[in-house]
């Protein structure tokens, strides 16, 4: 890539390894989700939400919601030319309401009665909503808020993140700094980007394993302060990675892409193609030994990319 190239104003333009971000943290997502419901005999790394024992399917969920704050502020910028500022973040934040109503929608089905849950859409769209909502702050401040968060919700006290709207606020700051770190990308600063990028990686990292040795364990269930500055080091060195191998020329493949462009919409699909056929239809699959239930992850994992891509090409998705 030329140097012009890494000065152009990249909201104006898709990027290639963010969309790959997002394929790659929906994917591993589905796969998480999908394990619970098909292979009940699995490999122990392959478990989640196991409460203090960390596991790489922890770290997909928070990574989606630290680009949902990355690709917020591309999203202004673009909007921001196009249109008024004021008139860009209602846009977002519309979108954001959107698909918190979305979540409580889908999970009040599966849950088969009418009530407002609280799950995964709904907690990317609330820090949609805090970040848009932040959004003309410096940043300095922005990061002086998500600090203040994770120190007053470090673990004691903490619910499960996933429960409601307020007991989702431990992930916001995961958000904040995504938004953050993208700011420079925004302006067209590739470079100052990655810098961004590699010191709130060894920041967060470094925080994280301070906070672990003081005693606070990696919780991802509630979101305590070590886990969720480690999912923020864990985001920004996958971007960061990614971002530099674009710059030296790596091609990431067109279908990760246009998938990482569709990722809510596979999330979607799970719930329509996979959950409501088990709980209205069909009823729980059958116990299968660890290589078929994983092969029958692989294959949902697969048929929902496919029915992603081909939406997609009908001009069909959620919109991120």
């Amino acid at each position: 890539m030329s140097d012009a190239a890494t000065r152009s104003p990249s909201a104006a333009r898709r990027l290639r390894f963010l969309d790959t971000a997002r394929a790659l943290a929906v994917v591993a997502m589905l796969v998480a989700n999908l394990v619970n419901v098909f292979a009940a005999e699995r490999p122990y790394w392959l478990g989640h939400n196991l409460g203090d024992e960390l596991l790489p399917l922890d770290l997909p969920a928070p990574i989606f919601q630290f680009l949902i704050g990355f690709s917020l502020v591309l999203f202004l910028e673009r909007r921001g030319r196009q249109t008024e500022r004021r008139r860009a973040r209602w846009l977002a934040a519309r979108r954001f309401l959107l698909l918190v109503a979305l979540g409580v929608g889908l999970d009040a089905v599966a849950a088969q009665r009418v009530e407002i849950r609280w799950g995964v859409l709904q907690t990317l769209g609330m820090g949609g909503i805090v970040a848009v909502a932040l959004s003309e702050l410096p940043d300095a401040l922005i990061v002086a808020i998500a600090a203040v968060i994770t120190a007053t919700h470090y673990g004691p006290g903490n619910n499960e993140v996933h429960r409601s709207l307020l007991d989702c606020l431990p992930f916001m700051p995961i958000t904040l700094i995504g938004y953050v770190v993208g700011r420079p990308l925004a302006k067209g600063d590739l470079f100052g980007y990655e810098r961004r990028a590699v010191t709130v990686a060894l920041g967060g990292l470094t925080l994280a394993v301070a906070l672990r040795l003081t005693g606070v364990p990696f919780n991802k269930v509630i979101g305590t302060s070590s886990f969720v500055l480690l999912a923020i080091a864990a985001s920004a060195s996958l971007i960061a990675m990614l971002s530099r191998l674009e710059v030296r020329g790596w091609r990431f493949p067109d279908s990760l892409v246009r998938l990482g462009a569709s990722a809510l919409t596979a999330w979607v699909l799970q719930y329509i193609l996979v959950y409501y056929p088990i709980i209205y239809v069909f009823g729980p699959p059958p116990a299968l030994p660890e290589a078929g239930g994983l092969a029958a992850v692989a294959a949902c994992v697969v048929a929902l990319a496919a029915v992603t891509l081909a939406l997609a090409r009908r001009g069909i998705r959620v919109p991120i």
